[in-house]
């Protein structure tokens, strides 16, 4: 049982506390909001990007991942937004705070805290893994995204087309750079080999854009945590409390439950193994996504619930998060 906490404690620790010291560095530094906005941009157009191109281009053959379980999460996704619809419906009185809701149970933050969280519980395949699965997850938490709050927003708000959400879906960074990742895999598998290793790859005929990349890839993890925390405003939830506990219950309790559960029911079909299921963790136990809310704020909806959503749910999730990692590490499953 010490092991299981100490496993778990190493897991989630270092995150929290990089995360506290934004929050901190935020509340007695003397940078304005102008640097903290500028930088989560640099991060999430470049940092990040070229972070899941380097863990996707790490996976020697795409052949080889679990695409049983990729299939699973894309599945798990729509069921936890079904779930969010249903919800909102019976117990959300105000339309433009349904949309919020059903978000919150479907989009997690698996660019910012999945990646480094994968990695923490299983290493470097469970990375690669998880950058695969956000190459799949990132695109359909956008395009639902923009659907849900679409249907729930206000009447005033524009409506995008299918056209203009498909345009923001391809101009993710996200998605560029997890998707280039697998061109250049797919490449690299077409190429002649010498006893089992490709005639030309980047790591080995260009070492200095490699090493390149890979020093930029290192700084999007700490960096974007960092961020997060300053982005934490602790203020006081009022009349939206109700919203907000429904919000956060399907967000780190009903989604996990749904999604984790059934995967461990039916891990032998799945084919389950410590690889893979970091990525079912990070993706539906992780915070509600820090760009749900400016997406809100552009679609129209209750843009102070989704903010006090992105608050709690990270604030709440730390002990969410210890619970089922604590839970499957003590049943063997981690």
């Amino acid at each position: 049982m010490l092991e299981t906490l100490s496993y778990t404690l190493k897991a989630i620790v270092p995150i929290l506390l990089i995360i506290l010291l934004g929050y901190i560095v935020r509340r007695i530094g003397h940078w304005s909001d102008d640097f903290y906005k500028q930088l989560n941009q640099l991060c999430f157009r470049l940092f990040l990007p070229v972070q899941l191109f380097c863990n996707v281009y790490a996976i020697d053959d795409l052949s080889t991942m679990n695409w049983c379980v990729i299939g699973y999460l894309f599945c798990g996704i729509l069921a936890c937004a079904l779930v969010g619809v249903l919800a909102a419906k019976a117990l959300v009185p105000k339309r433009l705070q349904k949309g919020v809701i059903v978000q919150a149970s479907f989009r997690s933050n698996q660019a910012v805290l999945g990646l480094p969280l994968a990695n923490s519980l299983g290493g470097d395949a469970a990375m690669g893994f998880a950058a695969l699965s956000t190459s799949v997850s990132v695109p359909l938490f956008n395009v639902l995204a923009v659907l849900v709050l679409t249907l729930y927003g206000s009447d005033e708000g524009h409506k995008p087309t299918a056209k203009e959400v498909a345009g923001r879906v391809a101009r993710n960074p996200l998605i560029i750079g997890a998707m280039s990742g697998v061109i250049v895999v797919l490449i690299r598998q077409l190429i002649p080999t010498i006893d089992g290793v490709p005639v030309f790859t980047i790591r080995n005929q260009l070492p200095i854009i490699y090493d390149t990349i890979n020093r930029l890839s290192v700084v999007s993890s700490p960096v974007m945590l960092f961020v997060l925390g300053t982005r934490l405003d602790l203020t006081a939830v009022g009349s939206i409390l109700p919203q907000l506990t429904l919000g956060v219950t399907l967000r780190l309790i009903v989604s996990p439950l749904l999604v984790i559960g059934t995967a461990v029911l039916f891990r032998e079909t799945l084919n389950l193994t410590p690889t893979e299921l970091p990525s079912l963790i990070t993706i539906t136990s992780t915070p509600v996504a820090v760009s749900s809310a400016v997406m809100v704020q552009e679609l129209g909806g209750d843009d102070q619930l989704a903010s006090q959503m992105v608050v709690w749910t990270t604030i709440l999730s730390a002990i969410t998060i210890f619970c089922i990692v604590y839970i499957l590490r003590l049943s063997g499953l981690l």
